[in-house]
């Protein structure tokens, strides 16, 4: 294999693949970045097996082939090389190495066996979908935050996608919390469907998505994997297999104490509260709600305490209830401004938390015990 071609294009399809190479691999191979020379076309490719991406790009072709390179390593290479001139590769079977040359420049970057990296391929739809972008990267901004960090728990280290007539519904739980946000799709699927999406795969989707709003993407589903096209990369997600929580249980259909407050005047106390709190393991402030207004409460016996009010409109009976400060901050965070209203029906019940006014975005949080 041996091509050439400018820094500016390589890097920056780089710089996207590059979030699908695996940083602790269950195989060395898929630390690598799968190259491929045919026709004057570079092909790119990384797998994770949670999340694998292809692309491909214009070079001068001057021979044929297809290795896998040490991804980190040739990226930083690339990155290095001076800006100005064109870059030159050649595979050296013998040294099993592939050389990188550029100006005064030259290096050689060791490879893996090209039989062993799991290829990107398109495969063909059972379902698929049509939706804009910008609404995607919402919907995944609203609830990746509200899953588990890590696999311990597979089902809820992803989030749900639900379609429901030419709506979509997001769901992220980790069982204390739910972020449940819904959009309207462009194009529905010919079936309903259910499917679980890995955290890290739709943080890397997200990133990718453009903002623009006349921009549309399709999302095929093929049973085990969905699959995108932004730009000229083609992503391919690890569909978690399991049956998730039945989220709209989770939603009060009534609520005996409501509280209407203003989100950025909330998320302020509560960041201030929480130089007490942030100790606690459950890191739990109080709330108590009358028709005087809102007090949270922090104390712990090794540091102090704190008092915060809020002027907030109350109606229904007082309550008294205590909630873990960060998930409180999280979903305010996705509100970003304006009021919000919260739902309360008793001091064992869940949090209905959403923006005044708009039902796109519901949170639900279990309260802490005394």
């Amino acid at each position: 294999m041996k091509f050439t071609c400018s820094k500016e294009s390589l890097l920056g399809v780089l710089t996207q693949i590059s979030k699908a190479i695996a940083v602790k691999p269950a195989s060395p191979v898929l630390s690598g970045i799968y190259l491929k020379v045919e026709d004057n076309a570079l092909e790119l490719q990384s797998n994770n097996y949670s999340l694998g991406m292809s692309s491909k790009i214009s070079v001068n072709a001057i021979e044929n082939g297809e290795i896998v390179v040490i991804g980190k390593k040739f990226i930083d290479v690339v990155r290095a090389m001076p800006n100005s001139d064109v870059i030159s590769f050649n595979y050296d079977e013998k040294e099993n190495c592939l050389a990188i040359a550029s100006g005064r420049s030259s290096y050689s970057i060791a490879t893996f066996n090209v039989e062993e990296f799991p290829k990107v391929t398109k495969k063909d739809a059972e379902n698929s979908f049509d939706i804009q972008a910008s609404v995607l990267k919402s919907l995944i901004k609203k609830t990746v935050w509200a899953c588990v960090q890590d696999e311990s728990h597979p089902i809820y280290s992803g989030c749900l996608f639900d379609t429901i007539d030419d709506s979509i519904t997001v769901v992220g739980t980790n069982m204390h919390r739910v972020a449940i946000a819904t959009n309207k799709l462009l194009q529905k699927p010919a079936e309903p469907l259910r499917f679980i999406v890995p955290v890290d795969s739709l943080r890397s989707i997200s990133e990718m998505l453009p903002d623009e709003e006349d921009i549309n993407i399709t999302i095929d589903y093929t049973g085990k994997n969905v699959a995108f096209t932004i730009d000229n990369i083609f992503l391919t997600a690890r569909i978690i297999e399991g049956k998730f929580p039945e989220y709209q249980k989770t939603i009060p259909k009534s609520s005996e104490t409501i509280v209407i407050a203003d989100v950025e005047a909330l998320r302020n106390a509560l960041e201030r509260i929480s130089i007490i709190s942030k100790e606690d393991s459950n890191k739990k402030v109080a709330f108590e709600f009358s028709q005087e207004g809102t007090e949270i409460l922090a104390a712990t016996s090794d540091i102090g305490k704190g008092t915060e009010t809020l002027h907030t409109d109350v109606t229904g009976p007082n309550l008294n209830i205590s909630f873990n400060y960060s998930y409180i901050i999280d979903a305010l965070k996705v509100l970003k401004s304006g009021d919000c209203r919260m739902g309360f029906n008793g001091v064992y019940d869940a949090l209905d938390l959403r923006a005044q006014n708009d039902d796109n975005f519901i949170y639900i949080v279990t309260p802490v015990r005394a």
